[in-house]
């Protein structure tokens, strides 16, 4: 029996060789899908809807005390920014571990510049609460993933992964991103992307984007309050429904145990799975159960948890018999909500009337608001009652309710109320005069107004100026003369809602007013308008008051639009001189930045030493943005600051500068810095410049200093360098033409890669490996030199090489070739393991056990030194050495079925047939595709005397092993055995033909290892197991037609 251990030991380093090198990037789509969905569903949408859909977003979240969604801050001047629709948080087919989810998103960028951009993949950067997922394309374990887009399943794999999409000025383009193995821990985790867009970052937190879409209210109703119902009128998909249960966890934990989510739309926006959900989960509230691990638990505190909406009209419980409590409802309730808005709509009167009379105080304000407007004169003595009601709502929806009628009684009792001191009940009623359906109603308003004090004249004007009409004008214009400061800004308010003809006229006065807040007043309502008349009179008022006073924000913003740069001198002196406040002195330095000429680079140059730590990084920013000459100084001054602030912030400004200065910076500062997280954010940047430049300095960084930390983070970030490469897809489709042995095929896509990046050596490390394989040395030899003239320390290309050299028989030129890779990188056991192994084969054994030993101490658990080592032994005939090798690894991993095959074969040589049966027994348990384990345990039968076994077990495996060499020769070596064992019986007819049978079997297995490239030609003819055939005329023949030379083994 032969053992793969040692035969084939070089073979498996040259494979080795590409298994150590790290994946270049996952696998992209091979072609553009057809039919993706959704991929020009935003041509239809214009940048100013998405803007404003974004910017509602942002004021929602602001709403909700929440961070931004994007970064940096949209507005109409924005060049870009960016948009995702489509977000699924799905469970993967077949999870890996707990490694089940995947995130699916479309990101749009929308261009507002007056240039064409790009979306690029490789520039795109996605993280899973904080750790980096790749986003290269659609991963293998995704392809026949579906998914709900829209109303539709998809299949992610007709979706188009494209590279690289290219945004037309005024134009949106987007590109599907697609995250894998997510581990799932019953909770939604945090996802953001960023992107460099024109040397730009754009930052989107997915989270906070989606839970913005998702438009939601919460009320607390009920006795004490008890119950809080969550109205959601937006987007409720795999995404933001962790911050739905977040939320109710928070109210949960201030004791409020009831629940409803109430969709008042008829069809509302419900991801299909997180809709089917829903219902069960409701169900299972208070049974402790697991509904659905994609989506988290509501808390286990919770007592009841009803739905509401048409869009749960057909649910029904699933056990009725067992639970038949309802938990999904087809509208919201009149016991638990303020107002059934789209049920009262469609009552008739008299129903409406009915719940009016008889319905509890929340079903009478839903009656009252919602279907007041079906009610007539009929109803009045009924609507009128209410308004006395004890119930304060009820009294304020009666108020409401009469706007919509014109009885005489209707108009004495608004104008009654009217005549009380300003409150809720005041002003729905002075609210239903102004909206009256009847001109009696404006009537009743305008005669009050003249009537009223002051202080409810300025409620009116503020109510009335929210209903706008003609009438209106000149009764408010009169207000202007009033001295009551109160009434005279509420006027002018007024008045701008109203659309007076005079109201410049208006405004331009006020700005002379002797009361700030006048002033105030007037200057926001022009800083409104667009035309140059009021932009003109806005910044004469600005540049007056910072003649006296510090700028306001509202100032600095107008300065900003108009970029006016009579403002400079003015707000520097402010800035150095007064004492603002933090927040303001911010907006001053980026005011200047943004208007600034060649006068605003100098005195930032003198104001930097007294700037605080945010100060520096604006003033650094600003001076980078006007292409100052001071900057590189600047900013290699400022990597030395104490300040963790200013450093991130200087290396995000060289990031987006990436010229050859900056990288300088940066790798001068990389050689001085012992500090991860600067040495980390500075790797980060020269992979994001990804310059020629960039390499060399990652690539000198790799082996240079004494902190190991440091070199491997650089070995790392060229990993993430060379992923990012425009040539990576190219060179993942030739892994993948490597992959299936077509090596003229991988060697061409390896060679676009390089015509696309001549400096991706991964390519030429993958086409020496190519070459080899088709025994083209001399080509593959090239190629090495070519990448090691890109980079010179690169240790698998020293190792290439060796390996090529060894082919060649120039054993000494190959062992230089390994010492030099053992020079670069010496703590790698890689190359150690073949310095042994070249050793072994000059048969300098103490030499080669010195290298195992090395490598061994470097990786304990790395297992090719361990058989390297017990073969030396073997070949000595040190037992017992040999075994306690395998011993010793088997201390690090007891679950390597090669270490037993390995102890087995040494056993066998020992003649130990127990001991061996015993260790490829366990190999065959822990491998039942082992060769070596089925054919060691098949010979161990033999030498038990149990041929007829050892035969059947063997053969019946044969089939899966057709091109394995080693099978074929150890199977020839089982018959070998047999028929040792054979030879003692009687020889009776029968047994001759027996034994002539498996003399042929035996001589074919033997062939057509031969056939499959086993060539040692030496050991064919000294093994044990093959004694019984060598005298054999066919044995003969082969032994001399592999001594002609080696059979090249069948594809």
């Amino acid at each position: 029996m032969r053992s793969r251990n040692g035969l084939c030991l070089i073979t498996a380093l040259i494979s080795a060789t590409l298994l150590l090198w790290p994946a270049v990037g996952t696998a992209q789509t091979e072609r553009a899908k057809k039919n993706d969905p959704a991929t020009d569903s935003g041509s239809a949408v214009s940048n100013a809807e998405s803007r404003q859909r974004l910017l509602e977003i942002e004021q929602r979240l602001k709403a909700l005390n929440q961070q931004p969604a994007h970064q940096p801050t949209v507005s109409r001047e924005s060049e870009a920014f960016l948009i995702i629709d489509n977000a699924v948080k799905g469970l993967l087919n077949n999870p890996r571990d707990n490694k089940a989810h995947f995130f699916l998103a479309r990101l749009t960028l929308v261009n507002q510049s007056q240039r064409p951009l790009k979306l690029i993949r490789n520039q795109i950067k996605a993280t899973v609460d904080g750790q980096n997922f790749p986003v290269a394309g659609l991963p293998k374990n995704l392809s026949y993933q579906s998914v709900q887009l829209g109303k539709v399943d998809q299949s992610l794999n007709r979706l188009k992964f494209e590279d690289e999409v290219e945004v037309a000025p005024g134009k949106q383009g987007s590109l599907w991103l697609v995250l894998s193995e997510i581990a799932a821990d019953g909770r939604i985790p945090e996802f953001q992307i960023q992107t460099m867009i024109n040397g730009q970052p754009l930052h989107l937190n997915v989270n906070r984007f989606e839970l913005g879409k998702l438009q939601h209210t919460v009320q607390r109703i009920g006795p004490n309050q008890c119950l809080a119902e969550f109205t959601i009128r937006g987007e409720l998909n795999s995404i933001n429904v962790g911050s739905l249960v977040h939320e109710i966890d928070l109210l949960t934990a201030k004791n409020i145990k009831r629940y409803v989510l109430y969709f008042p739309a008829a069809e509302p926006n419900i991801e299909r799975k997180v809709k089917e959900w829903l219902p069960r989960a409701a169900e299972s509230i208070g049974t402790n159960t697991i509904v659905e691990r994609r989506f988290p638990a509501f808390p286990t505190m919770i007592s009841k948890l009803h739905l509401a909406g048409k869009a749960f009209k057909d649910d029904k419980p699933r056990y009725p018999s067992i639970m038949a409590t309802q938990f999904a409802h087809a509208t919201e309730t009149a016991a638990i909500h303020a107002a059934l808005d789209s049920a009262m709509k469609l009552l008739p009167r008299e129903q409406v009337a009915e719940q009016i009379r008889t319905g509890s105080p929340a079903v009478q304000v839903a009656g009252l608001i919602s279907g007041g407007r079906q009610l007539t004169n009929e109803e009045v003595p009924l609507v009128l009652q209410r308004t006395t009601d004890q119930n304060a709502e009820v009294q304020l929806a009666a108020l409401y309710a009469l706007r919509y009628l014109g009885d005489p009684r209707v108009f004495e009792r608004l104008e009654s109320v009217a005549q009380m001191h300003p409150g809720p009940e005041f002003e729905m009623a002075i609210a239903s005069l102004a909206e009256s359906r009847f001109a009696k109603g404006q009537q009743v308003l305008l005669k009050l107004l003249q009537q009223h004090p002051p202080e409810a004249q300025k409620v009116i004007i503020g109510i009335i100026a929210q209903s706008p009409r003609p009438q209106w004008g000149a009764a408010i214009y009169k207000f202007l003369d009033s001295e009551n400061l109160g009434l005279h800004e509420a006027a002018i308010k007024a008045l701008v809602l109203n659309g007076h003809p005079q109201l410049l006229e208006v405004l331009t006065q006020t700005l002379s007013s002797p009361h700030a807040n006048l002033r105030e007043v007037a200057f926001q309502e022009l800083v409104k308008r667009k035309d140059s008349a009021s932009e003109a009179l806005a910044i004469d008022y600005v540049l007056m008051q910072l003649q006296k006073t510090p700028p306001t924000q509202e100032m600095l913003t107008f300065i900003d639009r108009l970029k006016d740069a009579r403002a400079i001198p003015l707000l520097f002196r402010h800035l150095q001189k007064s004492k603002l406040e933090t927040g303001l002195r911010v907006m001053v330095i980026k005011t200047l930045a943004s208007i600034g000429d060649q006068t605003v680079d100098e005195e930032f140059l003198k104001f930097y030493p007294q700037a605080n730590s945010n100060e520096k990084v604006l003033i650094l920013s600003a001076l980078q943005k006007m292409e100052s000459p001071h900057y590189y100084k600047l900013a290699a001054q400022a990597l030395n600051d104490k300040n963790q602030t200013v450093i991130t912030g200087v290396i995000s400004g060289l990031r987006s500068s990436s010229s050859i200065e900056a990288v300088t910076i940066l790798q001068n500062t990389l050689h001085k810095t012992d500090q991860q997280a600067i040495w980390s954010r500075i790797y980060s940047t020269l992979v994001s410049i990804g310059t020629p430049e960039a390499r060399q300095a990652i690539m000198q960084a790799r082996y240079s200093g004494t902190i190991d930390a440091r070199k491997q983070a650089a070995h790392a970030a060229l990993s993430s360098l060379y992923r990012y490469s425009p040539g990576h897809q190219y060179f993942n489709r030739g892994e993948k033409k490597e992959k299936s042995n077509d090596w003229q095929d991988a060697i061409d896509e390896y060679q676009t890669a390089i015509s696309i990046d001549s400096q991706l050596v991964p390519a030429y490390l993958r086409i020496v490996n190519a070459k080899t394989e088709l025994q083209q040395y001399e080509e593959a030899l090239q190629y090495a030199d070519q990448g090691l003239k890109i980079d010179d320390k690169e240790p698998r290309l020293y190792v290439a090489k060796g390996l090529i050299f060894g082919k060649q028989s120039q054993t000494i030129a190959s062992m230089e070739q390994f010492q030099k890779a053992v020079d670069i990188d010496p703590r790698n056991p890689f190359p150690h393991t073949l310095l042994a192994s070249r050793y072994s084969q000059l048969r300098q054994f103490d030499k080669a056990i010195k290298s195992c030993d090395a490598a061994i101490e470097l990786n304990p658990k790395y297992f090719s030194p361990y058989f390297i080592k017990a073969k030396i032994y073997n070949d000595q005939e040190r037992w017992d050495e040999a075994i306690q090798v395998y011993d010793q690894f088997m201390l690090q991993d007891k679950t390597n079925y090669e270490a037993y095959t390995g102890r087995g074969h040494t056993h066998l040589l020992k003649t130990d047939w127990k001991a061996a049966q015993k260790d490829f027994q366990k190999a065959f348990e822990l491998n039942k595709q082992s060769s070596q384990a089925i054919t060691g345990l098949a010979l161990c039968m033999v030498y038990n005397k149990e041929e007829e076994k050892a035969i059947a077990f063997v053969e019946e495996r044969a089939k899966q092993f057709t091109r394995n060499d080693l099978f074929q020769y150890n199977t020839a070596c089982v018959f070998g055995r047999v028929l040792f064992n054979l030879k003692d019986q009687p020889q009776t007819p029968e047994l001759q033909k027996k034994r002539k049978a498996y003399q042929d079997k035996a001589i074919q297995y033997l062939t057509n290892s031969y056939q499959q490239g086993f060539t040692d030609v030496e050991w064919i003819q000294k093994d044990p197991d093959l004694a019984e055939l060598q005298e054999l005329p066919a044995f003969k023949s082969l032994v001399e037609r592999i001594k002609k030379g080696p059979a090249k083994a069948k594809p």
